[in-house]
């Protein structure tokens, strides 16, 4: 099941326009994220999968053609089975969450924007 989601996943992903994900992990990110965010019965690991998969979609860069991502998806759809999903959506959403308590320890140590005068 979960392999049919990824090759659903991989077609939408191919038809969407001139992109490509930087990395081949990101690539199989956007793939196992996409595919878990829509089979999960659980509403939180929905909702886990689907943030992971927006952040991996969002570290696309438009430089190379709609043939390379092509590529680069094909090739990380090859190396994910029912047996490695799950271990590499886990890695996704690490490094995901990694990311977002980056961001969250920035936010605490910023100091607030000042209000601005009024004239």
């Amino acid at each position: 099941m979960i392999v049919t989601r990824i090759a659903l996943a991989f077609a939408l992903l191919a038809s969407g326009g001139a992109a490509t994900a930087q990395t081949a992990t990101d690539a199989g990110c956007i793939l196992v994220s996409n595919a878990f965010a829509q089979q999960s019965k659980d509403p939180q690991a929905q909702k886990l999968a689907e943030a992971s998969m927006y952040f991996y979609l969002g570290r696309i860069g438009d430089r190379e053609t709609p043939a390379q991502l092509k590529a680069l998806l094909d090739a990380q759809a090859k190396t994910i089975t029912e047996a490695t999903a799950s271990t590499m959506m886990n890695g996704c959403v690490k490094a995901f969450e990694a990311k977002m308590e980056m961001m969250q320890g920035i936010a605490a140590q910023s100091k607030p924007a000042a209000p601005a005068k009024k004239k």
